[in-house]
């Protein structure tokens, strides 16, 4: 017995699931790395250079509001209609960055696609949680990062070269066209998972008798929002340990095709070339995670993962120091995919293992909340603290950001062991008071589920 609901659809129905959210991931890969490769030129040529890291910052934050509604309404009417409506605003984000006449108007189409992006997020998990048995989920979570790897090796080159020759506007309107076969890909796949049972009616009420209204989803965020700001040890430090190495990563990626084009001088499409060597580190990592090579705990994975992101954020530093090789420079930015690779899908696993089945999807939601949050104020201090002293130091003013997101990493890495638990047969150990509705149905499964 298990503290999950899925599991019971046949492996054909599985696999037909998984084929479609692979491809679905992969689509979203691309986008990102392409949008991430163009983004210096875009801002270049729209003049708002100063506001770069504020196009990377506007979607993360925007994406907050998408999750704080994802959550409780995958609990309640299942993870399809949220993702639907999220590909949707997404897909209207693009079309509007891609013909943006100006920065501003660019930084609206980036807040539709984090909005959307932030709405659709939670539903793959919780189609892990139903669809796939427990053993299973962790190579789950490695499709997923295997998705990334073609989009990876070739994205990010496509991607400058479509900048450099055609225009940075291509990189943003052939997304949709893209979109047709992903979304044709996906739908079988949730046609499947429709037919995975579902936590109980019971478990899923709210306080005030209504299936997680208002005053039921605010009641299954609280104690999530009140561990995460006490440090609780569980659930509540590992949506915090999420938000750090979320933080330290993406404070750091974005700096560095900026890096490499302003300081460095090179084309966008080589410029994007580092960004393919985050993400073979990072599937490499999640390779390593799925299959339990060297049969690590939980916390043996998160410590590695971290030291290893601690070493990328650091040494990729080397970037903008005089004389030192471009390959030397670059090298170490595979450590720092190596430890998300490593982190990433052990977060994941612990969520779907602490939180009650009727609560998978606001915990998750709160999951990709914390990533984004704790994204959003990296970038936005990162662009702050960037340009405060790129006029007086210069290049150096990169290292010193890197040197903080590396700084972010190694507290991450300090707290990983308050992600455990102690399993104690008849006592939910998460220290997460979860509302009666929810946790009465849910108790015995989640204690089982700790303790295996």
């Amino acid at each position: 017995m298990t503290g999950t609901s899925g599991a019971l659809l046949g492996a054909r129905a599985q696999r037909t699931v998984l084929v479609g959210m692979v491809a679905y991931v992969a689509l979203g890969a691309f986008e990102s790395l392409a949008v991430s490769t163009a983004m210096p030129t875009v801002a270049a040529e729209l003049d708002g250079l100063r506001l770069y890291t504020l196009a990377f910052a506007s979607a993360s934050a925007a994406g907050v509001v998408g999750m704080l509604v994802a959550g409780p309404w995958t609990d309640r009417r299942g993870p399809t209609p949220p993702l639907w409506a999220g590909i949707a605003l997404f897909l209207v984000g693009v079309v509007v960055a891609g013909l943006a006449p100006n920065m501003t108007v660019l930084l609206v189409g980036r807040t539709l696609q984090g909005a959307g992006t932030g709405l659709e997020g939670v539903a793959p998990f919780v189609l892990v949680a139903r669809v796939f048995p427990e053993e299973r989920r962790a190579r789950v979570f490695a499709w997923f990062a295997a998705a990334w790897v073609v989009p990876g090796i070739v994205g990010p080159l496509l991607a400058g070269t479509v900048t450099q020759y055609l225009g940075w506007r291509w990189v943003f309107l052939a997304v949709p066209v893209l979109a047709v076969p992903a979304l044709l890909a996906l739908r079988p796949g949730l046609a499947a998972a429709r037919r995975a049972p579902v936590p109980s009616a019971g478990a899923a009420r709210s306080a005030d008798g209504s299936p997680h209204g208002t005053r039921g989803a605010l009641a299954t965020w609280r104690p999530v929002a009140r561990a995460v700001l006490r440090g609780t040890r569980g659930l509540g430090t590992v949506v915090l340990v999420r938000a750090l190495v979320a933080a330290a990563f993406v404070g750091a990626e974005v700096l560095l095709p900026l890096a490499l084009t302003r300081e460095r001088g090179l084309s966008p499409a080589f410029a994007g070339a580092i960004l393919t060597l985050s993400v073979l580190g990072w599937s490499t990592g999640s390779w390593l995670r799925g299959r339990g090579v060297r049969g690590l705990s939980h916390t043996g994975y998160l410590r590695a993962g971290g030291a290893s992101l601690v070493l990328g954020t650091a040494g990729v530093a080397l970037l903008v120091a005089p004389g030192v090789p471009l390959a030397v420079g670059a090298a170490p930015w595979v450590l720092g995919g190596l430890g998300m690779g490593l982190s990433y899908p052990t977060l994941n696993l612990l969520v779907l293992e602490l939180a009650p089945p009727a609560a998978q999807g606001a915990s998750m939601s709160a999951l990709q909340v914390a990533d984004a949050v704790a994204s959003a104020l990296a970038l936005a201090g990162t662009g702050a603290l960037l340009w405060a002293l790129h006029d007086r130091v210069g290049a150096a003013a990169y290292a010193v950001c890197l040197a903080l997101a590396a700084a972010l990493a190694l507290t991450a890495t300090a707290l990983v062991g308050r992600t455990r638990t102690e399993a104690v047969p008849g006592v939910v150990t998460n220290s997460l008071a979860f509302p009666s509705g929810v946790r009465d149905a849910a108790d015995e499964d989640a204690v089982l589920a700790r303790s295996s």
